[in-house]
């Protein structure tokens, strides 16, 4: 018989360890969220993450809760609810601005990049992608500077601009190999394949 939790066994979290540590508990809920999702459970995994959102306004954990709602954008993603996510991610957006936290903004204008790109909006999937490579080189972060041509190369393929998808490809290699980040050349090489495949 298999193991499982239910909307009940959410409340249940929340109420005993809330008690004693509301940071244990968004921690709690935020990991049991991202199991439900990663089981295709996606009605308790929202349930999760908005508890999140509760305790960390409640906190008045602005970080906790942009990150909440970024998770809950995934979430409805996950779902093909497009409208919801967006919302969601844009509310990331705004609270990560408010708080000055750059690499909370190029996470927010990630996850908002991938939302179009589900939505095959592609042009406005390079917007926020190239919003994301211009933190990312602001930050001099470079494994969001990688993130970021990956999202920009997929984008470029998808509107056939296959020379412009190898470029972007190209660098999101540059990087991986300059990280020494295995699994990240192999997706940068399978994204370069998936390019030269369809130029022929």
């Amino acid at each position: 018989m298999g193991w499982s939790l239910g909307p009940a066994d959410v409340d249940w979290v929340c109420i005993s360890v809330i008690k004693r540590d509301s940071a244990a508990a968004s921690l709690a809920l935020s990991s049991l969220g991202h199991v439900y999702t990663s089981i295709g459970d996606y009605p308790n995994a929202l349930a999760s993450h908005k508890q999140c959102v509760l305790l960390a306004k409640q906190s008045k954990d602005q970080l906790s809760e942009a990150r909440e709602l970024g998770n809950m954008g995934a979430v409805y993603i996950a779902m093909g609810d497009f409208e919801n996510a967006v919302q969601c991610h844009e509310q990331h957006l705004g609270v990560a601005k408010t708080l000055e936290n750059k690499r909370e903004e190029a996470r927010a204008y990630s996850n908002l990049g991938s939302a179009y790109h589900y939505h095959r909006n592609f042009d406005k999937a390079m917007s926020y992608h190239t919003h994301v490579l211009e933190l990312a080189q602001e930050l001099e972060e470079k494994a969001i500077e990688m993130r970021a041509y990956a999202g920009l190369g997929h984008a470029a393929r998808c509107m056939q601009d296959l020379e412009r998808a190898k470029q972007y490809h190209q660098q999101q290699l540059g990087i991986a190999e300059e990280l020494k980040d295995r699994a990240a050349e192999g997706r940068a090489s399978s994204n370069l394949g998936k390019g030269w495949g369809l130029l022929g």
